[in-house]
């Protein structure tokens, strides 16, 4: 599939635009996060953009009870149940017509994600680049920026065209030929691994890894940018010798030498709540300072540069 080149009239899903950060590519840079994701971590900090479109986001301890959200449903799907509302998550991911929450009084009940354009997106970026410093530009992440593949190369060309730099953040757990279509306009890749076995990244993520690690792999040959290589470190799932030795093993494979450690954190645990989801990270600890130096120690002896958290390689 070739994508148009002569216009900007796509439609993409976000679910936040974050300005000032800088743990994201070089200098200070706007976030854009885009809704879906092929993926399904037991750990994942923006469980509300897994949905390919929106998600509903309750706090039932500012309900009312009042029914308002249950009769605007017109999906017929929500409902109180002693006097809190009940959200069948599979029928509203995919609801055409949210309008449930717009007469919630106590803003218990909003929606997360809605549909822009690449133009308005385009606006809203260049307000920020009087903050972003010589290096800095514009990050997609989400989600899985790249499902959202013409959304995404559109607003990546827009950007590339007006000399904004630009990365993105992928789980790389997507069809070869959304790369191809994206890496002209891409700067950087920030690339996640999960699991080098292929069963344990199944059990924890919903799906396999042999695509990402084939991904990988051809970009490291084909991408002409900065391509890194992050490793999710969760403690008791994939910090064992055997595992991180296997990603030393595939670094030097493919003729990368750096790796960015992003160690496990909780801070959004309470979104599952919301979404009324379980959150299965509860039982992983976050990983002490010592035993993140200990796997920094031995991926700098094997020649591998390894950045952890905010210690960033650029």
């Amino acid at each position: 599939m070739t994508l148009k080149t002569n216009r900007y009239d796509s439609k993409g899903y976000l679910f936040d635009i974050q300005g000032l950060s800088v743990h994201d590519g070089p200098g200070c840079r706007t976030l854009i996060f885009l809704c879906g994701c092929t993926l399904n971590c037991f750990w994942c900090s923006n469980p509300e953009g897994i949905s390919p479109k929106h998600s509903l986001i309750y706090a039932n301890e500012k309900c009312l009870g009042c029914g308002n959200c249950v009769s605007l449903c017109t999906q017929n799907a929500l409902m109180l149940v002693d006097g809190k509302l009940k959200i069948p998550g599979e029928i509203c991911h995919t609801c055409d017509s949210p309008n449930c929450f717009t007469e919630c009084y106590t803003n218990a009940l909003r929606l997360s994600g809605y549909e822009i354009s690449v133009e308005k997106l385009y606006e809203i970026i260049q307000r920020d680049r009087q903050f972003w410093g010589l290096n800095g530009g514009v990050t997609l992440t989400g989600g899985e920026p790249l499902l959202q593949l013409e959304f995404a190369h559109d607003i990546l060309r827009r950007c590339h065209e007006g000399y904004i730099h630009t990365a993105i953040e992928t789980c790389g757990n997507i069809p070869w030929k959304n790369f191809q279509e994206v890496i002209p306009n891409l700067d950087w890749i920030f690339f996640d691994l999960k699991h080098m076995d292929n069963f344990r990244h199944k059990e924890a993520t919903g799906s396999g890894n042999l695509l990402i690690l084939e991904n990988l792999a051809r970009l490291s040959k084909e991408f002409q940018g900065r391509l890194i290589v992050r490793l999710p470190l969760i403690p008791g799932f994939n910090d064992s010798d055997e595992n991180l030795n296997s990603v030393i093993s595939l670094l030097k494979k493919i003729g990368r030498n750096e790796i960015n450690i992003l160690p496990l954190h909780h801070l959004g645990r309470e979104k599952y709540q919301m979404l009324q989801r379980d959150y299965q990270g509860n039982g992983y600890p976050i990983p002490s300072n010592e035993k993140l130096k200990d796997i920094q120690k031995l991926f700098e002896a094997s020649g591998v540069d390894c950045f952890i958290g905010g210690e960033t390689p650029f």
